[in-house]
């Protein structure tokens, strides 16, 4: 007898750890993957001989689904917990927000103001009930309880920056849940909040899930696109037609890509079920442009700096040797600079040594002593789908179960986390999810499989303590 055969869209970490939990069973596994390495986001590169990832990424104390990977794997002693240190750039001055004499400085706002601020987001770190939540925007929200003053110039930028045309949409449910990361992240002994990273970078996890996975003999193929998936009633498989038109039958398939691109894959299935592609067509999404560069200039002190400057061409810069120090780099120092934008911006076509230019150009304002010429090596990557939008009526309208109108066919994607945001902890989970439930579909023989789109949400503990200085200055991050 065959093993049954599963294929797999997506060699991100929920589509990785997704065959990675396979390896178990007695099924045979494809991955498709439309780029040249498995990672997704936390997809790593070669910068001046140094692992990095193409987009930055951490981890939080409180990230418990990949944690327990990380240790099954065995690779807890290659992660490190270290302090942050964020700030905030506004009207051309540098303001830290580490602690809330910081906030008490903050000389942007009024004295009450400040007050007023850091009241707010103690409040947050206490509310538990996020549904009523998630009926009122964020801006709203704030404008309402941390006044006008304080929304205007600490987070409308930051959500101005994060969602662009969308900052006005996003639901509050959404900056609760960034809250609450920030303040179960906070190690007493580190004396602020803890983010984690591996020796190797992140591309030590994708490696430890990669072997097995090669070692059971799975087919990983790379720069594979897939354009259609449908269902053939007289063998009960699934068919994969890849670009070019070569086809391939599964018993099962999991797709982890964004809603809009699985919209396309499995049209010809609206018929049967018009609203659900009304909800995955309705789930919008931002572009990412990340610019990573490598440097002996120690520009700033702090690991994270929020640009809060109106017009800034770019939202975020964070000096990533700043937090795990400069000896994993020979004495030299790595800088991040970020962008979340809308499909159609410049951003996403200009060339690449031109948007360069402008980011240096602009960080040389922010930072004077800044010299571009001292550049070793930089790397720019743009990121289609990297950020969904959650407003108002999200979980209602917009979120859907795994199983898809086309038979044999499940989805994963990030936009299926909810209230959280998206991240690798959720992946881990999601992929541990998906393995058990293609199972439990072969083991069943249906694909009418009901599961739910979200488990139960693990509250944290209500006697949470920490500095609103620093969750308000990092939370929309």
């Amino acid at each position: 007898m065959t093993k049954p055969r599963i294929g797999i869209i997506g060699g991100g970490l929920t589509g990785l750890t997704t065959a990675y939990r396979l390896t178990k069973e007695d099924v045979a596994v494809t991955i498709f993957e439309a780029g040249d390495c498995l990672g997704g986001l936390a997809a790593g590169y070669d910068l001046a001989g140094y692992r990095m990832e193409q987009a930055y990424h951490f981890l939080y104390k409180t990230d418990e689904y990949i944690l327990a990977l990380v240790k099954e794997l065995g690779l807890t002693d290659k992660l490190s917990f270290h302090k942050s240190s964020v700030s905030t750039y506004y009207d051309g001055k540098l303001y830290p927000m580490e602690s809330p004499i910081d906030l008490l400085r903050f000389t942007p706002i009024s004295f009450f103001d400040r007050i007023r601020a850091g009241v707010t987001v103690l409040w947050l770190q206490r509310e538990r009930n996020w549904r009523k939540l998630s009926e009122i925007t964020a801006l709203e929200w704030l404008r309402k309880f941390a006044g006008r003053a304080v929304t205007d110039v600490i987070w409308e930028p930051l959500l101005r920056g994060k969602f662009d045309r969308y900052y006005d949409k996003v639901t509050m449910s959404w900056l609760w849940g960034r809250v609450l990361q920030r303040v179960d992240s906070r190690d007493a002994k580190l004396g602020g909040e803890a983010l984690g990273y591996f020796d190797g970078g992140f591309k030590t996890v994708i490696e430890a899930l990669e072997a097995p996975v090669r070692a059971a003999g799975y087919d990983v193929r790379f720069n594979t696109f897939v354009e259609k998936l449908w269902h053939d009633p007289a063998t009960g498989e699934v068919v994969v037609t890849l670009r070019g038109g070569e086809e391939q039958r599964f018993d099962r398939v999991l797709a982890t890509v964004p809603s809009n691109v699985l919209a396309k894959m499995i049209a010809d299935y609206e018929s049967i079920n018009s609203t659900y592609f009304d909800k995955i067509r309705s789930v919008e999404y931002l572009d990412a442009a990340v610019l990573s560069f490598c440097t002996p200039q120690k520009i700033t002190d702090f690991y994270w700096h929020n640009i809060n400057t109106p017009n800034s061409p770019f939202v975020v810069f964070l000096s990533f040797s700043a937090l795990i120090g400069t000896e994993s780099f020979d004495g030299n120092n790595i800088y991040y600079i970020g962008d979340y934008i809308p499909p159609e911006h410049k951003y996403m076509s200009m060339p690449a040594e031109e948007l360069k230019a402008l980011w240096y150009a602009e960080l040389k304002k922010m930072f004077p002593d800044f010299d571009p010429s001292q550049i070793i090596d930089d790397g720019l990557f743009r990121m289609r789908n990297a950020q969904h939008i959650v407003d108002i009526g999200f979980e209602e309208n917009k979120l859907v179960p795994h199983e898809t109108p086309c038979p044999g066919v499940l989805m994963c994607n990030f936009s299926q986390i909810y209230p959280m945001d998206r991240g690798t902890n959720y992946a881990v989970r999601d992929g541990n999810r998906m393995a058990r439930l293609l199972m439990d579909t072969l083991a069943s023989g249906t694909t009418d499989v009901t599961s739910p789109t979200n488990p139960p949400l693990t509250m944290p503990a209500s006697s949470r303590k920490t500095e609103a200085s620093h969750t308000l200055a990092t939370a929309a991050k």
